[in-house]
């Protein structure tokens, strides 16, 4: 199940919750009435596994890491950009150049070179072909348009 560290200045509510806990079948990691004392003993605890051949990851990267399995991340997204960034998105996966944006959207190319190289950095891809990929995945175009 899950591996738990309690944290809480009352024994007696650590003791119960730990049996609780354990009774569930959960590892209670250990235990601290300090929270300070207990950022430590998580940071080594965190330590020993990375040493030990597993993975860490903070709260922040793996929030990410579960978006990222789920797809809600980038659903999420691409609800967030503006209609501009959507017509160039689909024009960039559909296999647009910056020349034929531009002159479609009555932009220069380098505006439209500034949008792509955002959307990449909003989007957290590292390239085009991310970019397709990423679009047909989400649904914003077909597979057959790509």
């Amino acid at each position: 199940m899950s591996r738990i560290y309690l944290v809480d200045d009352h024994v007696i509510l650590r003791d119960g919750l730990r049996a609780v806990l354990e009774a569930a079948g959960h590892t209670v990691l250990g235990e601290s009435a300090d929270p300070t004392t207990a950022l430590g003993e998580l940071l080594r605890l965190a330590i020993d596994n990375v040493m030990q051949g597993r993975r860490h990851l903070g709260p922040e990267v793996a929030e990410l890491a579960v978006q990222a399995l789920t797809n809600g991340g980038a659903v999420d997204l691409l609800a967030e950009l503006s209609p501009r960034e959507r017509q160039i998105i689909t024009m960039v996966v559909k296999g647009a150049s910056s020349t034929m944006i531009g002159q479609q959207l009555h932009l220069s190319p380098k505006t439209v070179d500034t949008y792509r190289s955002r959307l990449m950095h909003k989007l957290g891809v590292a390239d085009v072909p991310a970019l397709v990929r990423l679009a047909v995945r989400t649904g914003l175009i077909d597979a057959g348009d790509a």
